[in-house]
């Protein structure tokens, strides 16, 4: 039985026979709704199913018709989901390979859409994959960082699953104190929030532990105290598999009325899983070969090596090959003896051969996988590069970006006075270093007030304030004008820089044009206006729109709330503001220009920003 536990999952693992029937019905009239959505919802669920029911090939086959129309829908969620159902199959027949390669497509989905609580899953469950393949340094390690996460977010189920596991790591590796360790801290944490199923896994955890020590009055309470809840949820299989895993231990412990008592109590339970019968009828031959009858005992370990070929169990084959070699011993039959130590020869070479073509392949699987993380990450390293980072997340997510409309926006044009006339005498190298000197200091501006630089075109700038929910987008870009225009830059003759900047505020439509070199631009009348305020303005001045100060004035009250102070003039529309960051305390001055000829646009009112 494996010791780890799901961080979480769409469907109770305990689900009875009837509520399979009943998630059945409903996928297949899910299908008849003739929706990709519905049925990839559909396939998903049958998968769940099948899954449940024990028929992983149906299971696997139902998630990859899933995942197949989630990926035409370009639905990043639903891949995500089923990839890590299918890593899930994959792990339980042994495909670990095709497991991480499954599960780290679901990571790279959930990292992109920012879901940390779907990225501790995956990582947790390929912290199982390298505990099932005996790679227990990397299981922990992995255990670890979702464990991290999951302790971030308040996950209590994911905190007491992954502690179990990390508690299974240590016992698998023989550190029984610091299993029990962590086996009691999950058990507490699952109590704590009623959660039953991982109560009942934790506590049979514990009594194989006990068992293994030697403490078998603690090991026989914990095991029925996991019985007694397993039945009470329902939940045959496990019940059946925990039933097995008592009888062996009374059996090693020399109980055998007890033993046998509690293997015909078995025999009557659901058992669906080919090792726990295997598990069953090697139980019987032990309990015949206790009462003398080693025929029967014999015939028992047959039937347990015929369900072990039939369902690949290769390790478990071997060992009833021992247990035959030894009955055989004691039956004197050296023929056999020799025929089933020959057996357990074979099979254990090649079980070392398969291990060794495993790692190999674990270690190519892994090796593609790291050659396409990387690509991921210089195919988003460009995105950034060329686009906001908001945009570029959409964009990764599968969202479209070719045009968003906003109601209201904020928009800035800036222009650095007098660059034609002062840079034509410079060497090329020294025109751009100061350019990028001086718009780097621009971009940080931008990102420190929310503000999305869209793009330089010589030596003119164009950034935007979109809808933001803790200020107001006219406060936005009024911070960066204003604080560009407290930078200062100089020429090489010592000269200083003098920028002109215009504002406006509007409704505006941005998106992404291009496919091979991405652009994302901003389009419309606000924009225009904004263009026209800093080609009107003057040296030095920020130069705003009657638009941009009536809102500006309208909405910075309940933007900034209590750290504002107002004197306002309705007439010019004329506003004062102290905001207060930290110790700073800033003053934004309206003042009215007058009505001003504006080229394309007419008369129009505008005024100047400034700090006093």
């Amino acid at each position: 039985m494996r010791l780890f536990e799901s961080i979480n999952s769409e469907i109770d693992v305990a689900m009875s026979v009837n509520d399979v029937m009943a998630l059945r019905t409903l996928a297949q009239e899910m299908t008849l709704l003739g929706t990709h959505e519905a049925e990839a919802s559909a396939f998903n669920a049958l998968g769940w199913a099948d899954n449940v029911m024990g028929d992983l090939t149906s299971a696997r086959e139902q998630f990859r018709r899933s995942l197949t129309l989630y990926e035409s829908m370009n639905d990043a969620s639903g891949v995500a989901k089923v990839s890590c159902n299918i890593g899930n199959v994959d792990a339980d027949t042994g495909d670990f390979p095709s497991a991480l390669e499954f599960y780290r497509k679901a990571l790279s989905v959930h990292e992109e859409l920012d879901n940390r609580t779907g990225v501790a899953n995956i990582v947790g469950n390929i912290g199982s994959v390298y505990y099932s393949t005996g790679d227990f340094p990397s299981a922990l390690e992995h255990y670890g960082i979702a464990l991290a996460t999951c302790e971030d977010l308040g996950n209590t189920k994911g905190v007491a699953a992954l502690t179990s596991n990390m508690g299974g790591v240590f016992y698998s590796t023989g550190d029984h104190n610091a299993a029990l360790e962590h086996f009691r801290r999950a058990l507490a944490i699952h109590r704590a929030s009623d959660y039953t199923v991982g109560v009942a896994i934790v506590i049979a955890n514990m009594a194989k532990v006990y068992h293994t020590i030697g403490d078998y009055s603690t090991a026989m309470e914990y095991f029925r105290q996991a019985l007694e809840m397993h039945e009470e949820l329902g939940n045959q299989a496990t019940l059946a598999l925990e039933t097995g895993n008592m009888i062996l231990a009374l059996i090693e412990n020399n109980k055998y009325e007890e033993a046998t008592e509690m293997i015909e109590r078995q025999g009557a339970m659901q058992m669906d899983d080919p090792i726990v019968q295997a598990q069953h009828s090697a139980n019987h031959s032990r309990l015949a070969e206790h009462r003398g009858d080693l025929e029967v005992a014999k015939e028992h370990l047959l039937r347990a090596v015929a369900i072990a070929v039939e369902s690949g169990a290769r390790a478990d084959e071997a060992g009833f090959h021992v247990k035959l070699r030894d009955l055989a011993k004691k039956r004197n039959d050296f023929a056999g003896y020799v025929e089933h130590n020959d057996e357990y020869q074979r099979i254990t070479e090649d079980i070392r051969g398969r291990e060794a073509t495993l790692k190999m392949a674990m270690m190519e699987a892994e090796r593609n996988m790291e050659g396409e993380r990387r690509a991921r990450e210089k195919e988003r390293a460009l995105l950034y590069g060329a686009l906001p980072e908001t945009v570029a997340n959409r964009m990764l997510r599968g969202e479209d970006v070719s045009g968003d409309h906003f109601d209201h926006a904020s928009v800035m044009f800036l222009d650095i006075v007098g660059f034609t006339a002062n840079s034509h005498d410079l060497e090329p190298r020294a025109v751009t270093k100061l350019l990028d000197i001086v718009f780097n200091a621009f971009d940080e501006l931008c990102d420190k007030h929310n503000v999305t630089k869209i793009k330089t075109i010589g030596d003119a700038y164009l950034a935007i304030a979109f809808p933001h929910e803790h200020r107001s987008t006219e406060l936005n870009i009024a911070s960066v004008a204003l604080g560009i225009q407290q930078l200062q830059f100089t020429w090489p003759d010592q000269s200083p820089l003098k920028f002109r900047i215009g504002l406006h505020s509007g409704p505006v439509v941005a998106g992404v044009i291009g496919k091979r070199r991405l652009q994302y631009d901003v389009w419309g009348d606000t924009v225009n206006v904004a263009s026209r305020m800093e080609s009107a303005g003057e040296p030095g001045r920020v130069h705003v729109s009657d638009a941009f100060a009536i809102q500006l004035k309208a909405n910075t009250e309940y933007t900034i709330q209590n750290a504002i102070k107002e004197s306002r003039n309705t007439e010019s529309h004329e506003v004062q503001l102290v905001t207060r960051h930290s110790s700073l305390v800033t003053q934004l001055v309206t003042q009215l220009r007058g009505d001003i000829d504006i080229k394309g646009k007419g008369t129009m009112k505008t005024h100047w920003l400034e700090m006093s």
